[in-house]
């Protein structure tokens, strides 16, 4: 009887030191979690005023977007002008996140935009006029509370067909 009594004098303060590193760990995932989902909010402050200032505070200047099928943008300053160009197009741009999920230094956030195509820009034809609704999904990596890699999948057929260019088959 002694023999168990030592026994589980000895498992009782490890197993209470186990649970506290799983506490602690939870805590500190759930802590990165909520920091993210925080920053993300920002993000979509970001672009729903067009505040470039904003960008600095979630992606760093080492940046790096993908944006299939155009090419990559490197570093904070291209990524600022592609917005740029973005909201020339559209004045009124308004972007919301749906469903944020964070797993470690990473998330993946389905988004809307929403916008009336009415300026000018290199990155669209001609203004339309037309009221665009987009979606798409953002999936970010993160160091130092920062996003260093961005990849946007995006529904960009749906955005042509909405301002108006049709889907031929080849000959």
């Amino acid at each position: 009887m002694r023999k168990i009594g030592k026994i589980f004098s000895f498992l009782i303060p490890v197993i209470a030191v186990a649970v506290l590193v799983v506490f602690m760990i939870g805590a500190g995932r759930r802590r990165r979690a909520k920091e993210i989902r925080a920053k993300l909010r920002i993000i979509e402050e970001a672009w729903s005023t067009q505040n470039l200032d904003l960008f600095g505070e979630a992606y760093a200047p080492h940046l790096v977007s993908h944006s299939a099928p155009f090419p990559d943008t490197e570093g904070l300053e291209a990524f600022k002008q592609k917005a740029a160009e973005i909201f020339k197009a559209f004045p009124d741009f308004q972007l919301t996140f749906h469903g944020i999920i964070v797993e470690g230094d990473t998330h993946a956030a389905p988004w809307t935009w929403r916008g009336t195509h009415t300026g000018r820009s290199a990155l669209f034809p001609p203004p339309t006029g037309k009221h665009i609704t987009g979606m798409g999904l953002c999936y970010g990596r993160w160091e130092d509370g920062k996003i260093v890699e961005a990849r946007e999948y995006e529904d960009h057929l749906g955005v042509m067909q909405q301002l108006g260019f049709k889907l031929v088959p080849a000959k």
